[in-house]
């Protein structure tokens, strides 16, 4: 085990123990926390993984392949519940493939955690919007199209 290194002597570089009871200042080089054992290698693997899965889940998107855009972000919220873009970004997603529940709930969260995303709270604007114009209106006549609704705009 690598000894912890005091915040008064830390190097430049030092890695911090993700665990928030414990946040000891490791050497930049250190496998695991000198404190607590957490393998500090592990979350930076993690954290350069679920990142390049962002990047893809975008690229995705903006290639109107929203089922690998949802794949790759549902696969970020899986390890990282707490990644309040991500959700917001799988929340698209469904949106646009239709699954409005889904789209709802990966909102609702978002907005829980994070009150000022604007993604979140336009798409659930959009589904309360919709809902109360489908409550409230004829059906449409056979053989005319509806108009799609707006889409909320892509992740910030």
């Amino acid at each position: 085990m690598t000894a912890p290194v005091t915040p008064a002597a830390a190097p430049a570089v030092a890695v911090v123990c993700p665990i928030p009871r414990c946040r000891t200042h490791n050497d930049a080089a250190a496998e695991s926390c000198g404190r607590c054992g957490t393998p500090l290698r592990a979350y930076v693997r993690l954290g350069a993984h679920t990142a390049r899965l962002f990047n893809d889940g975008l690229a995705a998107a903006r290639d109107g392949d929203f089922a690998a855009a949802r794949d790759r972000f549902a696969a970020i919220v899986h390890w990282c519940p707490h990644d309040a873009e991500a959700r917001s970004a799988l929340g698209l997603a469904c949106y646009e493939l239709g699954d409005t529940a889904e789209a709802r709930r990966q909102w609702q969260q978002t907005a829980a955690r994070r009150p000022q995303d604007r993604t979140a709270r336009a798409g659930l604007a959009l589904l309360d919007t919709a809902d109360m114009s489908a409550a409230v209106a004829d059906p449409p006549d056979e053989g005319v199209a509806s108009a799609d609704p707006p889409r909320p705009a892509a992740p910030e």
